[in-house]
């Protein structure tokens, strides 16, 4: 059950918005709890990190706290730290291209992206939003290494991060023609369409109606909005002989049309 104090908190920062909290409020889960025990299992102390980026679209639960340096002293290394926010569905997708151009300027060798949804709020959104279905965390280790050919297997088999993009002011009706643009302008592997498989987030997925030529499409049903597609990755990787694969979302609030290709073994 949250404090009294803090559901006040809460009341104070929503009601310029014209929202009020729910009958029911008694605080939600927080990141920085979904988090430090799943960055300590990815990452043992003799292998610290360099930076952690942290991304989430539902708000935490601890307004007060800054969670990515609470995380900060969770992850070996103590890594500089920083949040990626209001960017909807699109914060993994940045995070992401933050952590590759980090780990391309050569400052940063390791990067780990950590990030986070939970299914409750304790007020109404001003705007329409997709709420996930369940708490939910996804963690990733970047590490920087010299880029194979294309198809070819990065350092321990590790897939490969290919391209990563976030296309703002894409109106829903252009989406299927952006994307296919897109999926064509990527460098993947040269393999059989059996082994491209082409992840369609829950806000990408109505937009395109069957498979993408050249690809299998995965299309992901509503429930985890910022994590889902994650999920599919790590799945993917666990795969032996996986091809490539290609992660796609949208975000219809924001017009974010968002892109990411890996190349496995």
């Amino acid at each position: 059950m949250a404090h009294p104090a803090f559901l006040e908190l809460i009341g104070d920062l929503v009601r310029p918005y014209g929202v009020s909290l729910r009958p029911d409020a008694n605080g939600g889960h927080s990141y920085g709890e979904m988090l430090a025990g799943l960055i300590g299992d990815l990452l043992p102390p003799a292998q610290p990190a360099d930076m952690l980026i942290l991304g989430f679209a539902v708000p935490d639960v601890w307004p007060e706290r800054a969670t990515a340096t609470f995380l900060s002293h969770a992850c070996p290394g103590s890594p500089l730290a920083f949040t990626v926010c209001d960017q909807g569905c699109a914060a993994g997708f940045t995070a992401l291209r933050l952590a590759r151009d980090y780990a391309v300027s050569g400052d940063c060798r390791r990067v780990l992206v950590a990030l986070a949804e939970q299914a409750r709020l304790d007020y109404d959104p001003p705007a329409p939003a997709s709420m996930p279905a369940r708490h939910a965390a996804f963690a990733m280790l970047c590490d920087a290494h010299p880029i194979p050919a294309v198809g070819g297997p990065g350092k321990d088999g590790a897939p490969v991060l290919g391209a990563v993009r976030v296309l703002p002011g894409v109106a829903a009706g252009e989406v299927p023609a952006t994307l296919h643009r897109g999926l064509a302008d990527l460098p993947v592997a040269e393999t059989g369409e059996e082994k491209r498989s082409l992840v369609l987030g829950e806000g990408l997925a109505p937009l395109v109606r069957g498979d993408v030529p050249g690809w299998r499409s995965v299309p992901l049903p509503p429930g985890q909005p910022l994590t889902g597609v994650w999920r599919e990755l790590a799945a993917w990787a666990a795969v032996p002989d996986r091809g490539s694969l290609a992660i796609a979302d949208y975000d219809p609030a924001l017009r974010y049309l968002c892109l990411a290709a890996f190349a496995g073994t």
